[in-house]
């Protein structure tokens, strides 16, 4: 029995550690979300609205952009490329950079639609990813707690996401309110 809690510590403690260097990883792009920050702010602050695309997993969390406590603005969920107007601003929100991730952007870019993207890094598309001017890592490719058959568990991508989404409100409440 005392095996087993020494496992379930240790297990947790991997946890813990694997997270604060997830969060690391973030903080490391600074430069690049406060960059982002601006521009989802100017949507906020102007007449636009940030309209969010979600893939993969993120599809549940739409509803809690959309409609939460902490939403950026008045956030609208994507519908048509004909209804962004020019002074909209996108956040694309995915798990991996796949086909279909990168066809979506694609389209954007066709159309000079402005838009932040945050998804896990995938070198098979870095020079896709690299030339993206709006691109936040998530750091979480991978599940992260090793078993004890050697499988890993636990790919904490969303607590990625939420950690930076609540950076970006931050630093846009700062860029959009008069009082600071």
């Amino acid at each position: 029995m005392l095996n087993y809690y020494i496992g379930v510590i240790n297990m947790d403690k991997i946890l813990q550690t694997q997270l604060v260097n997830i969060y690391n990883h973030i903080d490391a792009q600074e430069e690049e979300i406060e960059i982002a920050a601006r521009l989802l702010s100017q949507a906020v602050h102007g007449e636009g609205d940030i309209v969010i695309k979600t893939f993969h997993d993120f599809t549940h969390l739409e509803p809690l952009l959309l409609h939460g406590e902490l939403k950026l603005g008045n956030p609208s969920s994507f519908s048509a490329f004909e209804n962004i107007d020019t002074p909209d601003r996108m956040l694309v929100v995915a798990n991996t950079f796949d086909e279909e991730v990168k066809t979506f952007i694609d389209e954007l870019r066709s159309r000079d639609i402005d838009f932040v993207l945050v998804s896990n890094y995938n070198r098979h598309e870095n020079e896709t990813l690299d030339n993206v001017h709006h691109y936040i890592d998530l750091s979480s490719p991978r599940p992260l707690i090793p078993t004890p058959n050697f499988d890993k568990i636990v790919n904490p991508y969303m607590n990625a996401f939420t950690y930076l989404y609540y950076h970006l409100y931050v630093l846009i409440d700062e860029m959009t309110n008069d009082d600071y």
